[in-house]
């Protein structure tokens, strides 16, 4: 049996000995996810002894056991970087809001116009009330605000009358953290305008970043222009990464069919740029004899391609799917001057390690999940399969990425937004060639034509075939299937399914087939996840019960946002009022203060009202089961409030205090 094993062991080795490197990354991120899962902040020196110690170890070992070796200094490296950017990035957090409004002057880092307004980042703060602040993202809202002309560029000075609040802590526990995302992004706080912004000095900043947002707010006027109305917004997306003019319905319509990642600038934006670029110019030149003749006008065409599209980077915010497609993009340009093979998962893993040792967070938002997932997936399938040669085999192979890119994204898709579309398959077969053929290639010649003042034509060109995208996200919105609600999986889920397919991609020896026995194993352990039934509001400000589907809550007129997110998380596709109509059937109402909710069994009552039993120190609030007549043995729950702590509160940089 022990010589069964040694066999099968060496047999794995001389497997994979060849594709250790792609196995880095995984342990760069096993290290990253257990620092950010911790409670509190470990001990800085003693991290960087241990990297320190396994960097020197591997240099002595010489046997086998230095890939395990190479697997602890990967998490070691993992765990350390993450905790170096924390420090580095050492946000001030807001705490408390501020009841009225305040005056404070800042400098525009962004601003971006939005359907029902304008959101701005403001940097450089002077406020009286807080001279900590760092960045503050304010938002200015209504009828003033949507007819306002004047143009706050990148680098003017602003006094602003605002309404400042701390960023939004999680909803509840394995919520979207949108606070820890701000941290990193160096934001403070957040804020609402209550009057219109006065500027007090027009920029004159020449720093290469307001440069590159001059650039883009100036390309962003250049289209409002020539198109109006969701046509102008979803172009801005394509172009410079502007999606706040994109409406809500608009949102929903793209999500719903599947198809919302052609708002975000990803890998299939600079892919397209890259390529579109690379065939032009070597097609140009081919046609030029003097040039073709005498030099190599791939390469040529190659390094004119890496040009634009590092323009293309910067000028559309450079978001994380951006940066990663931009390093796949250079390796390709490497290995096309270097005449060696091209794409490979080898070059997914250099950028995915470039980026996470850079920015080691973005691990924990979906960007990177589902634009490194779909490429993993799309790499593994099409490593050992030879090039398509016929129209019908490119055909097959155009439906097959689709599919595999799809299947890759549905776990981290449902995890983020809670939503599995069916008809994302149909509708990108349709909508990725408009935008590969049409689309982009318009952008591109826009981009161009506005140096030289005559981007008119180009840019209403790309209208045209943003009109026939909207209209294809929205016939495709409206089939059935397109919208469906799904529970958040659980810790165990992910990490099941997301080894399992690391197994399937990254493994080429035959143990890879154990990686679709824990698909399978994922998917029974999602359907056997327990799922919430009550949800208690910070404050005890409103609960909710889930009951056949519906997410019942107390009250919905502060906590909307909030509910929606619980509500979806468990699986419900709406959340009303406990005195809806909808609710009448599964709510018993005794009186204004006490209703009675069936769930699993027990009985429920939800009492309202400040009573004997309840300490005044808490609020008036608690939840007991009536498993008997008399309630003798009642379960009370109380919420705390005053100073007392949850006990669930995670004291890190990027938190505050839940009372």
């Amino acid at each position: 049996m022990i010589d069964g094993f040694l066999k099968f062991f060496e047999d794995f080795f001389e497997s994979e000995k060849h594709h250790f490197l792609n196995f880095f990354p995984v342990g760069l991120g096993l290290g990253i996810i257990s620092y950010f899962s911790l409670t509190s902040e470990p001990n800085f020196y003693v991290n960087l002894g241990t990297f320190s110690i396994l960097l020197v170890v591997v240099f002595f070992i010489k046997s086998n056991i230095k890939f395990l070796v190479y697997a602890l200094l990967s998490i070691a490296l993992g765990f350390w970087v993450a905790q170096l950017r924390t420090i580095s990035v050492n946000t001030y957090m807001l705490e408390k809001n501020f009841e009225k409004p305040i005056y404070l002057e800042g400098t525009i880092n962004t601003f971006e116009k939005t359907y029902n307004g304008s959101k701005f980042v403001v940097e450089n703060i002077d406020c009286r009330k807080d001279q900590n602040l760092k960045k503050v993202q304010l938002t200015w809202r209504g009828k003033k605000a949507q007819e306002s002309d004047t143009d706050y560029m990148p680098g003017t000075r602003v006094l602003f009358c605002a309404i400042l609040s701390p960023i939004y802590d999680q909803a509840f526990p394995g919520a979207y953290d949108f606070r820890k995302q701000q941290y990193f992004k160096g934001i403070s706080a957040r804020g609402f305008v209550v009057k219109p912004p006065k500027i007090l000095k027009n920029s004159e900043d020449s720093s290469p970043h307001i440069f590159i947002e001059k650039v883009r707010h100036k390309i962003d006027q250049q289209i409002e222009n020539f198109l109006t109305g969701s046509s102008a917004a979803i172009a801005k997306a394509l172009i410079t990464g502007n999606t706040s003019g994109i409406s809500k319905d608009i949102r929903a319509n793209f999500a719903n069919s599947g198809i919302a990642h052609i708002l975000a600038i990803s890998g299939l934006h600079i892919g397209i740029i890259g390529f579109f670029i690379f065939w032009l110019f070597r097609i140009v030149f081919c046609c030029i004899p003097k040039i073709s003749m005498y030099y190599d006008v791939k390469k040529i065409s190659a390094i004119i391609s890496w040009l634009v599209v590092l323009m293309y980077l910067y000028i559309s915010g450079r978001s994380v799917p951006s940066i990663r497609a931009f390093f796949m993009h250079t390796l390709i340009i490497i290995a096309i001057l270097l005449d060696r093979t091209a794409f490979t998962m080898r070059s997914v893993a250099i950028a995915a390690t470039l980026i996470m040792v850079f920015t080691p967070e973005v691990i924990l938002f979906p960007s990177f999940q589902m634009s490194f997932s779909a490429v993993i997936a799309i790499v593994a399938f099409f490593e050992n399969r030879r090039s398509a040669s016929g129209w019908f085999e490119k055909l097959r192979d155009t439906i097959a990425t689709t599919v595999v890119a799809s299947m890759a994204t549905t776990l981290f898709s449902i995890n983020s937004f809670n939503q599995l579309t069916l008809n994302s398959i149909l509708a990108n077969l349709v909508a990725v060639p408009l935008m590969t053929f049409f689309i982009m290639p318009f952008a591109i010649f826009g981009l161009f034509a506005m140096i030289f003042g005559f981007a008119q034509y180009p840019i209403i060109g790309m209208g045209l075939g943003i009109d026939t995208l909207e209209k294809i996200a929205e016939k495709a919105a409206q089939l059935p299937g397109s919208y469906i609600v799904m529970p958040t999986p659980s810790t165990l889920v992910l990490t099941v399914f997301v080894f399992s397919g690391l197994l399937i991609t990254l493994i080429h020896h035959k143990v890879r087939n154990f990686g679709w026995i824990g698909v399978g194993i994922g998917l029974l352990c999602y359907y056997l996840q327990p799922i919430p039934d009550i949800f208690i509001a910070p404050h005890a400000k409103t609960v909710g019960i889930r009951v056949n589907g519906l997410a019942c809550f107390s009250s919905l007129r502060y906590f909307r946002s909030m509910c929606k997110m619980w509500a979806q998380s468990t699986g419900c596709q709406e959340s009303v009022n406990l005195k809806s109509k909808k609710c009448c059937e599964f709510v018993k109402k005794i009186n204004d203060n006490i209703y009675i909710v069936d769930v699993k069994g027990k009985n429920v009552a939800l009492v309202f009202e400040k009573t004997e039993s309840v300490p005044q120190h808490l609020d008036a609030f608690m939840i007991f089961h009536l498993n008997h007549e008399k309630n003798e043995d009642a379960e009370q729950i109380f919420m705390p409030s005053g100073n007392q702590v949850e006990t669930k509160n995670l004291k890190r940089p990027w938190t505050s205090i839940k009372y």
